[in-house]
């Protein structure tokens, strides 16, 4: 009798093996940085002005009206014009967006910020603003340090602005079967806007940097859980493969089609 062998991994199971590896790595990365090292502190005292005693940033127009409330409000609306298109998609009329992806999509742009919002009011983190160091009431903690009794909770663990920005992430795995260059402008719209709605968080003194980066890494994480709990087509380039099955003047995209991402 042959012995059994597991079969080979496709290309698209590599790629999430491969994800799930790099999520494991960063997460214990930023625990090993972040909880044995003052980098927190160290940025966000060259952000507050101890003779003002204030974050001088908190209430510009620029930080507070535009790049908080203004992008806050311009990515959700965002978010119900893209839900349009996942209904499309999920009725099958978007060769680009197969129905797995679509449902992907809409539920990654949808509980991305309402799980950030409900880590935030478990984590007990408070907002540097809130510290004794810049004229708050609470002390410093790092992430795993028990909260003090007598204080009150701080709600501010992981950010919650950022991960406005950080939801569009879900796109770079939902549009996989689009292509490699799709599936790139999605993950860069979500880096990108992310990180400057974290940064404008963190000058107005409302985050650490660690808050952003773990919004991202839950980001991340939740992205990838969805796509395997709805099972949607990770296939790089699947959307044009079916297609040109679908249509007999193409040639065979086999003997073309790009590798993983």
């Amino acid at each position: 009798m042959p012995p059994l062998t597991a079969p080979p991994l496709t290309p698209e199971r590599r790629w999430v093996v491969s994800q799930a590896l790099l999520l494991l790595a960063s997460a214990l990365l930023l625990l090993l940085v972040f909880e044995h090292s003052s980098l927190d502190l160290d940025i966000t005292r060259r952000l507050y002005d101890p003779t003002l005693a204030q974050f001088p940033w908190r209430h510009h127009w620029l930080f507070d009206h535009v790049l908080h409330h203004g992008m806050k409000q311009a990515s959700y609306g965002a978010v119900a014009a893209a839900l349009y298109f996942c209904y499309l998609g999920w009725k099958g009329e978007l060769t680009w967006l197969p129905r797995r992806n679509a449902l992907l999509a809409a539920l990654g742009m949808l509980l991305i910020p309402i799980g950030t919002t409900v880590l935030k009011s478990i984590t007990d983190r408070h907002c540097p603003w809130d510290l004794l160091e810049f004229g708050g009431f609470a002390p410093y903690l790092p992430l795993l340090a028990p909260h003090p009794d007598g204080i009150k909770a701080g709600e501010c663990f992981p950010a919650g602005h950022a991960s406005a920005g950080f939801l569009w992430i879900v796109w770079g795995m939902a549009l996989r079967p689009a292509g490699r260059r799709l599936a790139r402008y999605g993950l860069g719209l979500g880096l990108g806007l992310g990180a400057l709605m974290g940064w404008a968080r963190m000058m107005q003194g409302a985050h650490f940097l660690s808050h952003t980066l773990w919004s991202l890494w839950f980001a991340w994480a939740v992205s990838l859980a969805l796509a395997l709990l709805t099972r949607a087509d990770l296939r790089l380039g699947a959307a044009d493969a079916l297609a040109a099955r679908a249509d007999p003047a193409c040639p065979d995209p086999a003997t073309s089609r790009e590798g993983p991402t």
